[in-house]
């Protein structure tokens, strides 16, 4: 399946590092995906925990998703990504709790129920940082009015 159709957006708009890093985080996701369907499977984790784990984590990934600074470039005639202070800000603390997730979520699981909770975290996180790409993305394609409408 084309990247365009499946976060509907239009790639031939975006700068090559930008595209890069979409490509990157739906990447990990497929890989995340099946690391998190291997440790349900064995861990006997209840689905509500990991469907909190996700929804967390989308909701993470969607503030995350702030770091970067998405724009049109008027010169190059494409959208880019750049990080402003907040977006320091924002990754730095994204850093901290990236690191410590296994620190924060021991309070409430033990062994491999935390590998599995873990997982499905940072696979939420993956899937909100990539809506939170697609919705800026549509939105400055939208404000400049270079935004095509897909035929299927």
């Amino acid at each position: 399946m084309k990247l365009e159709k499946l976060l509907d957006i239009q790639t031939d708009k975006l700068n090559k590092k930008l595209l890069r890093k979409i490509r990157f985080l739906l990447f990990f996701l497929v890989i995340m995906s099946g690391a998190l369907i291997y440790e349900t499977a064995i861990s006997e984790i209840s689905y509500i925990f990991i469907l909190l784990g996700l929804i967390i984590g989308v909701a993470t990934g969607i503030i995350v998703g702030r770091m970067f600074n998405i724009e049109w470039h008027e010169e190059k005639e494409e959208v880019i990504a750049r990080l402003d202070i907040i977006g320091i800000i924002v990754l730095v603390l994204y850093l901290l709790v990236s690191i410590a997730r296994q620190w924060i979520f021991a309070h409430w699981f033990a062994g491999i129920k935390l590998t599995a909770f873990t997982f499905s975290f940072a696979e939420g996180v993956m899937i909100g940082r990539i809506i939170s790409f697609q919705f800026n993305i549509k939105k400055v394609l939208i404000k400049e009015g270079k935004l095509k409408k897909y035929t299927k």
